[in-house]
């Protein structure tokens, strides 16, 4: 977001918020120079607030509770919030995840406050329940939701579905501005005499994880079936999820670059069994004009899409069959590459559209 708005001619800072109490700040300081602004908590009530959440988190994931909406939130970032506009002027403050919302009832100055909610929060743990996986992330209830959408002038929405879903809760503005992402341009293929690789590209969420492991399990020996020298490389945090050697299975883990890494990759597959707000994973190889097979939850918020710009399987066997055709035939790789750099630069150039058009608020003012 932050490329997307000095992109459009504004001028950005960036307020991180310490978590840890040690996080490597050599590349954001790198990019944002004196745009730098951190908030760290070593204050003995902060420590405390600190002990506090990570205890309800476990609690939290161990019981299947919602916790309360203002629960990551500390205090003290009020005051430093507080003591930076004194010394800033700023016509809009972004904030993001629900979670940190109370920042917004600090703020007095007439400035235009927005909410990124990126995902929705409202008994997100129900959803790992019925699939049998621990909450991973964060949980709450719909009131707590609606009481932080409320802090806001406006809402942003990661896609149509959860517009829908804020809406229902809550009176405030809502605007859909998707993953903002541009289009790489990068020449993509394999060489003649390359294996057929099939790539994953993500972290080491149990999503992920439990993914992952469903398409070793059913689909990669289907597909080596038909080609025995076709291999799923493996990119990113995955690899501490998914060990151990298994036939055709490359781990390659964190890479410098990921860029390098679709150029070569023949297709891009997101076996994402369930989940909620937008699958980054499938946008991302969408931009890089990548061949793309998904489930029904990787296709969340691309819909429009789905058979144009990629490849939607609802089980293994699916799944499986149009991996074998894609990696058979070049033409049709190239042609549902093609579609998709176009659908991901059209999908970006109307996110950032919405995007100017929620910011413009601030000078209408």
């Amino acid at each position: 977001m932050a490329e997307s708005l000095l992109s459009l001619g504004h001028e950005v800072h960036f307020l991180h918020v310490q978590q840890k109490l040690r996080t490597p700040r050599q590349d954001m300081q790198r990019y944002w120079k004196d745009r730098l602004h951190e908030f760290r908590g070593l204050s003995v009530a902060s420590c405390i607030h600190r002990g506090r959440r990570k205890l309800l988190r476990v609690v939290a994931k161990t019981f299947h509770l919602n916790p309360p909406v203002d629960s990551y939130f500390d205090p003290a970032l009020s005051v430093y919030a507080r003591e930076l506009l004194e010394r800033c002027a700023f016509d809009v403050i972004i904030v993001s995840y629900v979670f940190y919302s109370r920042l917004l009832e600090s703020i007095t100055c007439p400035v235009l406050k927005i909410i990124d909610t990126h995902d929705v929060f409202s008994d997100r743990y129900l959803l790992y329940r019925e699939h049998g996986q621990p909450g991973e992330f964060f949980s709450t209830g719909s009131e707590g939701e609606r009481r932080g959408l409320e802090r806001a002038d406006v809402v942003l929405a990661i896609q149509e579905r959860d517009a829908s879903h804020f809406r229902s809760l809550s009176r405030t503005p809502v605007t859909v501005v998707g993953h903002l992402a541009p289009v790489v341009n990068a020449t993509a293929g394999c060489a003649a005499s390359q294996a057929p690789a099939m790539l994953f590209v993500g972290s080491a969420m149990g999503i992920n994880a439990v993914g992952v492991a469903w398409f070793i399990e059913l689909v990669l020996p289907a597909v080596r079936e038909h080609l025995p020298d076709a291999e799923l490389w493996l990119v990113g945090g995955i690899c501490r999820r998914i060990r151990g050697a298994a036939p055709g299975v490359r781990h390659f883990g964190f890479v410098d670059g990921v860029e390098e890494m679709y150029r070569r990759a023949t297709v891009v597959v997101n076996p994402q069994p369930f989940g909620t707000g937008l699958s980054i994973k499938s946008v991302d190889a969408l931009r890089h004009g990548r061949p793309l097979v998904t489930t029904a939850s990787g296709a969340r918020g691309l819909e429009e899409a789905s058979g144009v710009a990629f490849l939607q399987a609802e089980s293994a066997e699916a799944f499986a069959s149009l991996l074998v055709e894609l990696l058979r035939d070049p033409d049709r790789r190239a042609s549902l590459a093609d579609r998709a750099a176009d659908f991901a630069r059209r999908y970006h150039e109307r996110n950032l559209q919405a995007l100017a058009e929620v910011v413009n608020r601030a000078v209408a003012r």
